[in-house]
């Protein structure tokens, strides 16, 4: 999850809270918090939507 909280820095907030939205969707995960770290909640994430985060956030199809 280092990797994604690092990814998270670079892309912004703005970028990562849209994206985190897009893959919690139709999932039991709770959106983000208004101060939460992106790494606090990057560590909720299942192994697979964290995948899936990271290729959206690298930009890969």
């Amino acid at each position: 999850m280092k990797y994604l909280s690092t990814l998270a820095e670079k892309v912004g907030k703005e970028r990562f809270n849209a994206e985190f939205a897009k893959v919690i969707k139709g999932s039991d995960i709770a959106p983000r918090a208004p101060r939460q770290r992106c790494a606090t909640a990057a560590k909720r994430l299942a192994k697979a939507r964290a995948r899936k985060l990271i290729t959206v956030l690298v930009g890969h199809p």
